[in-house]
C-alpha cells in the first residue's frame, strides 16, 4: 500500500471496528447473561451497525490487497493517486456498491472467507432485511434466534475478516488486542458469544476439547491454541492418553510439580477430552508417565519399578 492508501486503509478498519464493537457492547448490555432479554429495537441497531462493519471491512481488504482503485466508481478507477487524493481531500469519492465489492472480493480469493461465509453474508442481508427494512415482527423465541445468528455472524464473517486485514490474527487475538482485557472479560463471559466461537472452534479444528483455560469446548489439540481465549499449552504441561476414554495425549498435567516431596512421583490430570479427573504417574528414573486411574490394559512403570531398566 502507498502512504495515502494506508490511511484510507487505517480509517476504514478503525470505523469498522467501532461499529462491531458498538453493537457487541449493547447486545452485552442489554442481555448481559445471555437469557433472550430482547427487543425488535435492539437487533434493529445491531443488524445496521454489524451491515455497515462488514462493507467498512470488505473495503479495507481490497484497499489493502488491491489498490483504492478497485472500490472506486468507473469514472474515478482509473485515475492516478495525486487526482484520488484531491478528490478525497474534497469528500468527492465515489466509492463502488456493496454487492460489487463482496463479489471481487470472493472472485479475487484475497480472505479467509469461504464460500460458506459468503454465504452467512448472504443469509444475513435476509435477516436485515426482514428487521430493519420491513419491520417484522418477532416473538421472543425468534428474537434470540435471530440474537445467536448475529454472534454466529460476528464470529465467522466479521472478526474472521476483520483479523485477516491485520497480521494474520485468529478472531479471539483479534478481539482481545482490540477491546482490552476487561471488556473482553465481559465477551467472554456471554454464553451466545461462547456458543459461536465453539462452532467457530468445530468448523476449523477436528478434534476439538475443553481449554482448562477458560473451560469452554474451544481447544485445538492439533494447533494447541483455543479459539475462544487463546490459550496455549505452558511450558512445564505435558499430556499423556487417557485412562478413561483411551484419547491419545487428551489428559494434561503439571510435570514440573509431579515430583515435588509427597506426591510420590503421582498429579492430578485432566482429560480434555471426556472432562474426567484422573492421577497421573511419572517414573522419576525414565520419565515414562500413565494415567493410572483406569489404565492397566499394559506393564507400566510404578514407585517399586522401572520397567525400562
Amino acid at each position: 500500500m502507498t502512504p495515502f492508501e494506508k490511511k484510507i486503509f487505517d480509517t476504514l478498519i478503525n470505523n469498522s471496528f467501532l461499529f462491531l464493537s458498538e453493537a457487541l457492547s449493547r447486545l452485552i448490555d442489554r442481555d448481559p447473561d445471555g437469557e433472550g432479554k430482547l427487543d425488535t429495537n435492539l437487533l434493529i441497531l445491531t443488524c445496521a451497525e454489524l451491515q455497515i462493519s462488514l462493507e467498512l471491512a470488505i473495503r479495507a481488504t481490497l484497499v489493502k490487497s488491491a489498490g483504492i482503485n478497485c472500490i472506486l466508481k468507473s469514472d474515478q478507477a482509473s485515475l492516478l493517486e495525486p487526482e484520488i487524493e484531491e478528490l478525497y481531500s474534497k469528500t468527492a469519492l465515489k466509492v463502488t456498491e456493496f454487492d460489487k465489492q463482496k463479489n471481487f472480493l470472493k472472485s479475487s480469493n484475497i480472505s479467509r472467507l469461504t464460500n460458506k461465509e459468503f454465504k452467512e453474508i448472504d443469509r444475513f442481508q435476509v435477516y436485515r432485511n426482514k428487521i430493519v427494512h420491513f419491520s417484522c415482527e418477532f416473538s421472543d423465541v425468534q428474537l434470540t434466534e435471530l440474537r445467536d445468528k448475529v454472534l454466529y455472524y460476528i464470529v465467522h464473517v466479521i472478526l474472521v475478516l476483520l483479523a485477516d486485514t491485520s497480521t494474520g490474527e485468529t478472531p479471539a487475538e483479534y478481539l482481545q488486542s482490540k477491546l482490552g482485557f476487561e471488556f473482553y472479560k465481559r465477551v467472554m463471559a456471554y454464553y451466545p458469544y461462547i456458543k459461536a466461537m465453539e462452532q467457530y472452534a468445530a468448523k476449523n479444528a477436528d478434534p476439538v476439547w475443553t481449554c482448562i483455560g477458560c473451560f469452554h469446548r474451544t481447544y485445538s489439540p492439533e494447533f494447541d491454541y483455543c479459539y475462544c481465549c487463546g490459550y496455549e499449552t505452558l511450558a512445564g504441561y505435558r499430556r499423556v492418553d487417557c485412562g478413561c476414554c483411551g484419547t491419545k495425549d487428551s489428559v494434561i498435567y503439571d510435570n514440573l510439580d509431579i515430583h515435588n516431596e509427597g506426591n510420590n512421583h503421582m498429579m492430578r490430570g485432566f482429560c480434555m477430552n471426556c472432562e474426567e479427573d484422573t492421577y497421573v504417574f511419572e517414573c522419576p528414573k525414565c520419565g515414562e508417565a500413565h494415567d493410572i486411574t483406569k489404565n492397566f490394559e499394559r506393564d507400566y512403570c510404578d514407585l517399586n519399578h522401572c520397567i525400562n531398566e
